[in-house]
Protein backbone atom coordinates (compact mmCIF):
# COMPACT_ATOMS: atom_id res chain seq x y z
CA UNK A 1 0.00 0.00 0.00
CA UNK A 2 1.52 3.54 -0.98
CA UNK A 3 0.36 6.15 2.04
CA UNK A 4 0.67 9.67 0.39
CA UNK A 5 1.65 11.85 3.21
CA UNK A 6 2.62 15.67 3.27
CA UNK A 7 5.97 16.23 3.47
CA UNK A 8 6.16 17.89 7.21
CA UNK A 9 4.19 14.67 8.51
CA UNK A 10 6.48 12.40 6.42
CA UNK A 11 9.43 14.28 8.46
CA UNK A 12 8.12 13.82 11.29
CA UNK A 13 7.27 9.80 10.86
CA UNK A 14 10.63 9.95 9.81
CA UNK A 15 12.14 11.14 12.86
CA UNK A 16 9.88 9.21 15.32
CA UNK A 17 10.70 6.65 13.64
CA UNK A 18 14.55 7.28 14.08
CA UNK A 19 14.30 7.91 17.26
CA UNK A 20 12.50 4.56 18.56
CA UNK A 21 14.99 2.75 16.34
CA UNK A 22 12.17 1.10 14.01
CA UNK A 23 11.49 1.93 9.89
CA UNK A 24 8.64 4.20 9.11
CA UNK A 25 7.09 1.14 7.89
CA UNK A 26 6.68 -0.56 11.35
CA UNK A 27 5.47 3.20 13.08
CA UNK A 28 2.61 3.59 10.41
CA UNK A 29 1.47 0.29 10.89
CA UNK A 30 1.78 0.62 14.91
CA UNK A 31 -0.02 4.10 14.69
CA UNK A 32 -2.92 2.19 12.36
CA UNK A 33 -2.99 -0.96 14.47
CA UNK A 34 -3.51 1.15 17.89
CA UNK A 35 -5.99 3.53 16.15
CA UNK A 36 -8.11 0.53 14.89
CA UNK A 37 -7.53 -1.02 18.37
CA UNK A 38 -8.39 2.48 20.42
CA UNK A 39 -11.53 2.76 17.76
CA UNK A 40 -12.43 -0.96 18.58
CA UNK A 41 -12.57 -0.63 22.44
CA UNK A 42 -14.78 2.55 21.47
CA UNK A 43 -17.37 0.33 19.85
CA UNK A 44 -17.36 -2.24 22.40
CA UNK A 45 -17.86 0.15 25.46
CA UNK A 46 -20.89 1.77 23.44
CA UNK A 47 -21.89 -2.11 23.01
CA UNK A 48 -21.34 -2.50 26.70
CA UNK A 49 -23.59 0.50 27.99
CA UNK A 50 -26.44 -0.01 25.47
CA UNK A 51 -26.95 -4.02 27.50
CA UNK A 52 -26.15 -2.02 30.35
CA UNK A 53 -29.43 0.41 29.67
CA UNK A 54 -31.13 -2.11 27.87
CA UNK A 55 -30.83 -4.29 31.21
CA UNK A 56 -32.40 -1.48 33.31
CA UNK A 57 -34.88 -0.53 31.36
CA UNK A 58 -36.12 -4.40 31.34
CA UNK A 59 -35.06 -4.70 35.32
CA UNK A 60 -37.47 -1.10 36.10
CA UNK A 61 -40.42 -2.86 33.77
CA UNK A 62 -40.34 -6.36 35.82
CA UNK A 63 -39.95 -4.12 39.13
CA UNK A 64 -36.52 -5.80 39.93
CA UNK A 65 -33.22 -4.95 40.31
CA UNK A 66 -30.62 -6.17 37.49
CA UNK A 67 -29.29 -8.57 39.19
CA UNK A 68 -32.11 -9.69 40.95
CA UNK A 69 -33.31 -9.93 36.85
CA UNK A 70 -30.66 -11.58 35.81
CA UNK A 71 -30.88 -14.59 38.89
CA UNK A 72 -33.90 -15.15 37.72
CA UNK A 73 -33.38 -15.47 33.58
CA UNK A 74 -30.69 -17.85 34.91
CA UNK A 75 -32.50 -19.13 36.94
CA UNK A 76 -35.24 -20.26 34.06
CA UNK A 77 -32.51 -21.48 31.87
CA UNK A 78 -31.85 -25.40 31.17
CA UNK A 79 -34.23 -28.33 30.05
CA UNK A 80 -37.12 -25.98 30.72
CA UNK A 81 -39.47 -25.44 27.98
CA UNK A 82 -39.99 -21.84 26.84
CA UNK A 83 -42.48 -20.07 28.72
CA UNK A 84 -45.45 -17.28 27.70
CA UNK A 85 -43.06 -14.56 26.49
CA UNK A 86 -39.84 -16.24 25.87
CA UNK A 87 -38.58 -15.61 22.39
CA UNK A 88 -36.55 -18.03 20.33
CA UNK A 89 -33.26 -16.71 18.01
CA UNK A 90 -34.32 -15.75 14.76
CA UNK A 91 -32.93 -18.72 12.43
CA UNK A 92 -29.96 -17.48 10.33
CA UNK A 93 -30.09 -19.13 6.85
Amino acid sequence: MTVRLPDSLNEKVRDLAEEEGISMNQLVMLAVSEKITRLDAEVQFVHLDALERFGEAVAEEEDAQPDELMEKLLGRAGDEKPQEGDRRPAETK
